[in-house]
């Protein structure tokens, strides 16, 4: 039987290899990391709930005596330093819970693949978005399932928007005056439920996440683990090797693998020449172009709204409902030199927002019962664009970043075949890529200009001639437009960057896969030998290059070794296959 055969038998009889081989029991090991981290960010999403709801029990008083709910004084503390604190907590935690949902994601897709060779292959690339993907089986009860993914989704939302809203600034006007900005003094205060949805969202989050890492089988295949994936898929017969492809990348050697059918062993694909430079991330993997074109989209979105902002602040200023409990705050005026175009928003700044009057303005202060909910969902609304298409770019940057590791396999330190460690795993996830730090900085930046742009302010009135007593006058959402625009221009510099990105053409004869397994598969055709736990300490590694002379056809062969290979020559052709007396021409022919 020839080799091209020998890999063909597993997918003509998938039944039988079904029934021949035992179901593998779930190695729990590698999950370890994740353990931990969803471990730690559920202990911190319990504590913000616990301190959110023993918050909203105090009655705290604010520059005199009127008692206040739900709102907790900080001194001196302005926003400015506190806001961030939050947007930080609120980036970090969901990037942490998110890393173990992606991975449990792709490790139930890939099992479902080596379960029912048949079924519509979802997992084409090793990157992939994890809110956008799901798993069809199991039903609404499926961790990894389209309703828990689009419950995930909501719950990022929530998360960014309710630690938004946590910190609360507070002006205090004095004197007789009320209105006049002379007699105003600011302070901030955290805002009680605000802590307690966060924690909620985060919690709940963790959870769904945990249920995943039990639930997708027995392999545990991080998205870092980009080569020992597709090893593992060609181990279970969910992908085949097709031969004659040693020179194809993505797009040229890319085909559907739903149905999975047997190929043709006599139909074999031109030989080509090596190419200088290869195809962008843009062309390979359609999901990028689409989160490269959904970024740009945003940015008019924000523009415009920021527009509305402007317009609402300078003409729709003193409206009052006919209860009289809630009121439109604005500028009131169109001159530029009448406020302030600070980064950070301040008591003059162009803002347009609604105040909701309270209901006990001289005794205990607190807001309409529907004040909070409605306050969240419009911030959701206005924010879940920002937080979704964020998450989009993912694609873009992991995409090029397998593009990086698979690259290595022809520099002088080759690209690793094996699992990361547990230590190993979290710094190459932290700190692996400069990619991966661009985009969580820009999230974290995007995200807390954001909040500065949409503010809630709680408003008291002191009387002068009674100090110790503060009446509660109400409590103002408003919205700067300043801060929109400046959001629109971090996203205009975020979107150019992250499209040149999309759009690079790597140099080099190298074949891209940008981690699509099955051309992976094909580019890959010798593994290092596997190595004993008394071999750790020596990195298994593959190395690409010039493997085979010309054939009786004229054609040489490219691929994969564990020693350092010759580069490939640009004037030949290439795609025939390896030659028998390879390991001695290795020997002979290696660097």
């Amino acid at each position: 039987m020839s080799s091209v055969d020998s890999h063909l038998v597993p997918l003509l009889e998938p039944s039988s290899r079904a029934d021949a081989e035992p179901e593998p029991e779930p190695k729990y090991e590698s999950r370890k990391l994740a353990w931990l981290k969803l471990s730690a960010s559920i202990v911190a999403a319990v504590g913000l709930m616990i301190g959110g709801i023993v918050l909203s029990r105090l009655k705290n008083k604010v520059a005199g005596s009127a008692t206040v709910h739900s709102i907790i004084p900080l001194g001196n503390l302005i926003t400015f330093h506190m806001g961030p604190v939050f947007t930080l907590a609120a980036t970090i935690i969901t990037e942490i819970i998110g890393s173990v949902h992606a991975t449990a994601l792709r490790s139930t897709l890939i099992n479902e693949r080596r379960l029912s060779p048949n079924a519509k292959y979802r997992l084409g690339f090793n990157t992939n978005s994890r809110l956008f993907v799901a798993s069809n089986e199991g039903g609404w009860t499926n961790p990894n399932g389209q309703l828990m993914n689009a419950l995930m989704a909501l719950l990022l939302v929530i998360s960014y928007a309710a630690s938004a809203l946590i910190v609360t600034p507070i002006q205090i006007f004095e004197g007789p005056d009320y209105n006049t900005i002379e007699n105003r003094k600011a302070t901030s205060g955290l805002a009680a439920p605000p802590i307690i949805i966060f924690g909620l969202s985060l919690f709940l989050q963790g959870i769904i996440s945990l249920f995943g890492t039990y639930h997708c089988g027995p392999y545990w295949l991080d998205s870092t683990d980009l080569v020992f994936t597709t090893k593992q898929q060609i181990d279970n017969h969910t992908i085949v090797p097709r031969p004659h492809r040693c020179m194809r990348n993505v797009l040229q050697g890319k085909s559907t693998t739903y149905p999975l059918t047997t190929p043709d062993p006599h139909s074999i694909p031109d030989s080509l020449k090596p190419l200088a430079r290869q195809p962008s991330a843009w062309n390979a993997n359609p999901t990028a172009k689409k989160a490269a074109i959904t970024l740009w989209s945003l940015i008019p979105v924000y523009a415009v709204w920021g527009a509305i902002v402007y317009a609402l602040s300078v003409y729709v200023s003193t409206g009052v409902s006919k209860s009289g409990h809630i009121k439109s705050v604005g500028i009131g005026s169109a001159k530029p030199s009448d406020f302030s175009w600070a980064f950070v928003p301040n008591i003059n700044t162009l803002s347009f927002g609604v105040a909701f009057m309270t209901t006990h303005p001289l005794e205990e202060a607190s807001l309409p019962s529907m004040a909070w909910p409605s306050i969240l969902l419009v911030f959701m609304a206005i924010q879940s664009g920002l937080t979704l298409t964020l998450h989009y770019c993912e694609v873009i940057i992991n995409t090029t970043r397998d593009e990086c590791v698979w690259r290595r396999a022809v520099g002088d330190k080759g690209v690793s075949t094996v699992q990361q460690g547990l230590l190993r795993g979290i710094i190459v996830k932290a700190l692996g890529s400069w990619r991966g730090v661009f985009l969580l900085v820009t999230k974290y930046f995007c995200h807390w200009l954001f909040a500065q742009s949409f503010q809630i302010t709680g408003v008291f009135a002191q009387p002068a001639e009674v100090l110790a007593e503060s009446h509660f006058t109400g409590m103002e959402v408003i919205a700067h437009c300043a801060q929109v625009w400046y959001l629109s221009a971090l996203l205009i510099g975020f979107a150019t960057i992250t499209t040149l990105i999309a759009i690079y053409k790597p140099r080099g004869p190298q074949p891209a896969a940008y981690g699509h397994f099955q051309t992976l598969a094909d580019l890959i055709d010798e593994w290092p030998p596997v190595k004993s736990a008394l071999d750790d300490k020596s990195p298994s590694v593959l190395y690409w290059g010039h493997k085979s002379g010309l054939d009786k056809d004229g054609i040489c062969h490219a691929g994969t070794s564990d020693r350092r290979l010759p580069p490939v020559k640009m004037d030949y052709m290439y795609g025939g296959e390896l030659d028998p007396k390879w390991p001695s021409t290795a020997k002979k022919e290696s660097v």
